[in-house]
């Protein structure tokens, strides 16, 4: 937290004591992941990992936790696992056993098939196959043997389930076939079916043959079950190309596709609106004497190709007059008019959600949790909050099966939080609800509401929000909601205390945080002007022992140039300081312009000219920036004419190319030193030297480096003189009277320009660019 002056205590009215003050809530752990943390931080920094007994504990209860809550494991929380479980087995104290049993291995494993959905997996696939070869270790290397009856249910089919999840068919494949050829009349033919949803999920046709011809080599057909798992992938996936292709493709023993893929492709069908290819479907279904389920199909394939709700009524009034002359007493019920909202949901059509709910009402048909979900969702597409805060209070009386509810919940209160009138009690009820169920908060939730407490100088509750729930995501979710911060601190419609603020709690809460974000908030203190904040921020990279957390070069150059345009001698010493005994951090010429910048901005310009010294000696050489930096100094240093006069005679005896930027920093560096008789005297050959005579700027930039009233009143003169149509433009331009002398405002070339080149290219990219070729040959020229 960020620190301010505390009040002095009083003593309160009647002598009752004061509130105490409130207490920050502790992270949320999964049991064992801090071990997993803390193992991996030592491991990174090279330092000594907590004792093997510590991490044993860690791996069985945070998997035995895992287990039992049926929570789906992260991909981070994968790779933590891995690197713990690479550390027992490296230091292993106990032989064979590694001090963890095949009950404790098969838990993991189990634990391992239950994820989020997400793009990368692989630390789950890394961590499941290590855990299997253990396995098999332990039962003499042979996956094949079968001495144990739980091994195919409990080992087996759940690593064959992970590698099919995560893009590892192939391999699956490979291992099933052993297994299958050592004993084919002990397993269960879907192990085959799990090999062609892992190839269905690939979208890999090939392989999907090569594995029906190998089933039917080993006697497991290819019959309506195994046709209804492969199409079905591809319908969840909604490929309806694929699941087209696959649906018609041959069954053995000619069997017929079940009832069920019919309805489900019939569904898919209607979302991508291809009626045209659904109509074989649809006859199909209705020429089968329907089912309840399949009635509901047939309802919604008539609602999207226009069927009003009145018309939907009198089907299924025939329906249910169909089915009783049948025998059945088959009757639209809350299933189907779900099905129906879900439709109009689904095509954006909230009138007709509403009728059908109207319809319900009508039929007698009872509402059920999940009519009160979908009656949420459209409410909050068409921006009705109220009416979905009425639905939500509706679905209280409800119980939603495995925590439907919660996703919808999350967007209503991040809808709430970005309306225009937020309604803050509203917010917070809501997320009471959430936290007492131990509900999932989504990442996109977290951002909003933090920021709702951010504008609110509600700190601890932001606090309390991200140690419950920060260390339960993903790092790219994590990273959105460090983005959160971020873009607070960059914002300058908030004040820099809330903006330190949140800079201080996004150091404690994301210390993953890579350098070029941390370089950004750098650059926007130093923006705010407020050099002490950004030095704080740079020392925090500094002191962290994480190589890619820790300034380059490049870092310390940004936040010397940002020091010197505060002018700010405490913070420089710090930082400079700080270099000295950085051994990572080798200087350059970047930095050591950036060092004379800085010392030459805080009034100690001969500091400044030590670091032209090591540029010109050094390997890499002066740019010409350096030259423009090292002549600004010259400037306004005791006889300083004498190292300027010296650097001009190096770029003139080596035929350095002057450009029109060196040319005036020279100038105006005889001007510093009083020297107006000389300095007019090289305007005058300007043209002749660069190609182009002194503009309004040159002669502003020469006229604010001459010292005194006498000797600006002199350039004054000169420049009326030879260039009065200038002089006119500059006597329009904004005049500021620093320290009680006036000037002209305008850039100065060479070591302004250089800070705000720099930190575009920054904002631009968090990678530099070499020098230029130019600057290169002069360097080359100048050692």
């Amino acid at each position: 937290m960020a620190c301010h002056p505390s009040a002095t205590p009083s003593r309160p009215l009647f002598g009752f004591s004061h509130k105490p003050p409130r207490e920050v809530k502790t992270t949320n752990f999964d049991r064992g992941h801090e071990e997993f943390m803390e193992l991996g931080h030592m491991l990174a920094i090279k330092a000594r990992p907590p004792p093997i007994s510590t991490i044993l504990k860690a791996f069985r209860e945070f998997f035995a936790t895992k287990d039992a809550t049926r929570a789906p494991l992260e991909e981070i929380q994968a790779q933590q696992a891995l690197v713990a479980f690479k550390h027992i087995q490296e230091n292993n104290e106990h032989d064979d056993s590694l001090g963890l049993t095949d009950e404790d291995l098969q838990t993991a494993l189990r634990a391992l098939t239950r994820r989020r959905p997400g793009p990368t997996v692989e630390k789950h696939t890394e961590l499941a196959e290590l855990l299997f070869e253990e396995l098999v270790k332990r039962r003499g290397g042979d996956a094949t043997i079968s001495d144990t009856p739980n091994f195919e249910k409990k080992v087996f089919l759940p690593y064959i389930r992970i590698l099919t999840r995560s893009g590892h068919s192939l391999k699956g494949r490979k291992l099933v076939e052993e297994y299958w050829k050592a004993e084919p009349k002990k397993y269960n033919h879907s192990v085959w079916h799990q090999i062609l949803r892992g190839f269905a999920a690939e979208s890999n046709d090939e392989e999907i043959l090569r594995t029906i011809e190998l089933m039917r080599a080993l006697d497991s057909p290819f019959n309506a079950e195994a046709h209804q798992t492969l199409v079905f992938r591809f319908v969840q996936k909604e490929d309806l190309t694929s699941a087209k292709r696959w649906y018609s493709h041959p069954i053995d023993g000619a069997e017929p596709p079940t009832a069920r893929i019919n309805i489900n492709i019939l569904k898919l069908c209607i979302l991508q609106k291809d009626f045209d290819w659904g109509q074989s479907i649809f006859t199909k279904i209705v020429s089968q004497h329907p089912d309840k389920e399949a009635w509901d199909a047939i309802f919604q394939w008539a609602a999207a190709k226009g069927k009003g709700v009145d018309e939907i009524e009198r089907m299924m009034t025939v329906m249910i007059e169909t089915n009783k002359k049948e025998g059945h007493d088959a009757r639209p019920d809350t299933y189907t008019i779900n099905g129906l909202i879900g439709l109009a949901n689904t095509f954006n059509d909230p009138y007709k959600a509403e009728r059908y709910v109207a319809l319900a009402n009508k039929l007698r048909i009872p509402l059920d949790a999940q009519t009160y979900l979908l009656q949420m969702e459209y409410r909050i597409k068409i921006g009705d909050l109220g009416g979905a805060r009425r639905v939500y209070g509706e679905l209280q009386g409800q119980e939603a099966a495995g925590n439907k509810d919660v996703p919808l919940i999350n967007n209503l209160i991040l809808a709430l939080c970005n309306s225009e009138d937020v309604d803050t009690e509203a917010i917070m009820g809501l997320v009471e609800d959430l936290t007492e169920r131990k509900a999932r908060f989504e990442p996109t939730t977290v951002s909003a509401l933090c920021l709702l407490h951010l504008r609110r100088n509600e700190l601890h509750d932001v606090i309390d929000l991200l140690q419950t729930h920060a260390f339960h995501y993903e790092l790219d979710q994590r990273a959105s909601i460090r983005d959160t911060f971020v873009e607070y601190c960059l914002d300058r419609a908030n004040s820099t205390t809330t903006a330190w603020d949140a800079y201080t709690i996004f150091r404690e809460i994301f210390d993953e945080t890579r350098r070029d974000v941390r370089t950004k908030l750098m650059v926007e203190f130093f923006e705010r002007r407020r050099s002490d904040m950004a030095t704080h921020v740079f020392g925090h990279m500094r002191q962290s022992a994480i190589p890619q957390r820790r300034p380059i070069a490049e870092t310390y150059a940004l936040c010397l140039e940002g020091i010197g345009k505060q002018a700010d001698l405490t913070s420089l010493e710090i930082v400079h300081n700080m270099l000295k005994l950085d051994s990572e951090v080798e200087p350059n010429t970047r930095l050591n312009n950036a060092l004379m910048i800085a010392y030459s901005s805080c009034g100690e310009p001969e500091r400044s000219l030590e670091f032209w010294d090591d540029i010109v000696y050094s390997r890499e050489g002066p740019t010409y920036d350096s030259i423009c930096i090292a002549l600004q100094a010259c400037q306004i240093t005791p006889f300083g004419e004498t190292k300027a006069r010296e650097i001009w005679q190096r770029l003139q005896r080596f035929e350095i190319e002057v450009t029109k930027e060196i040319y005036t920093a020279y100038v105006a560096s005889l001007a510093g030193r009083g020297l107006i008789g000389e300095a007019t005297d090289l305007l005058g050959q300007m043209e002749t030297e660069v190609g182009s005579e002194p503009d309004a700027v040159i002669l502003g930039t020469i006229y604010n480096a001459a010292r005194g009233q006498v000797k600006k009143g002199q350039v004054e003169e000169w420049i009326r003189e030879a260039y009065l149509d200038k002089w006119e433009v500059l006597e329009k331009m904004e005049r500021i009277t620093p320290r009680g002398k006036e000037e002209i405002l305008l850039i100065n070339s060479g070591l302004k320009e250089a800070i705000l080149a720099r930190e575009e290219a920054f904002k631009r990219s968090s990678e530099y660019d070499e020098d230029d070729d130019v600057d290169a040959q002069a360097s080359e020229k100048l050692r």
